[in-house]
């Protein structure tokens, strides 16, 4: 059975590869994270409208009651890349640089204890912060369709938590 699923894989890889160019694709979705001091991700859609300008935008969200500290964490972003160059290597990788700039909102519910004597105290927060960042990035185009963009730079909260920072993240997508 392993052989046939890694045969079709296989198979639709070079196939997909025959009809399509992984710099030509316009669409893009899959999971990514960026972080530093702070943590954004989730999953992604990318919709390019020419070979200079792409938007992205972001979701994530979890929720969990049962949890100590952080029972609610959300974020939604948008970003605008920029082309700056891009390559084809044997029809079968290509790559492109790029700049981004990013803005989102990241919302935290954070709860804290602590235990002291004679009673134990409960700290429940809601923190709200906008989000920025710029920097650069390269996206590697497997096969024409996996895409793998790393991308670095800096990445700053406010108003609730106010800080800034150096940033790197990573996402994998399926393009189209």
């Amino acid at each position: 059975m392993k052989k046939l699923i890694i045969a079709a894989t296989l198979v639709l890889a070079l196939a997909g590869s025959l009809f399509a160019k992984g710099l030509d694709n316009e669409n893009a979705i899959g999971m990514y994270i960026l972080g530093g001091e702070e943590a954004v991700g989730g999953i992604q859609y990318e919709r390019r409208f020419s070979d200079f300008i792409s938007a992205k935008v972001g979701v994530f969200a979890f929720y969990n009651d049962k949890t100590y500290s952080d029972p609610f964490n959300a974020n939604v972003t948008v970003e605008t890349d920029f082309t700056l160059f891009e390559s084809e290597w044997r029809d079968k990788i290509s790559s492109r640089l790029f700049a981004y700039a990013m803005a989102g909102y990241v919302g935290v519910y954070e709860r804290s204890y602590e235990y002291a004597e004679p009673e134990n105290i409960k700290t429940e927060k809601m923190h709200n912060n906008a989000l920025a960042s710029v920097g650069f990035g390269f996206d590697f185009i497997f096969f024409d369709h996996l895409s793998v963009p790393i991308q670095f730079g800096f990445m700053g909260t406010f108003p609730d938590d106010p800080q800034v920072g150096f940033c790197g993240g990573i996402a994998l997508r399926y393009t189209w």
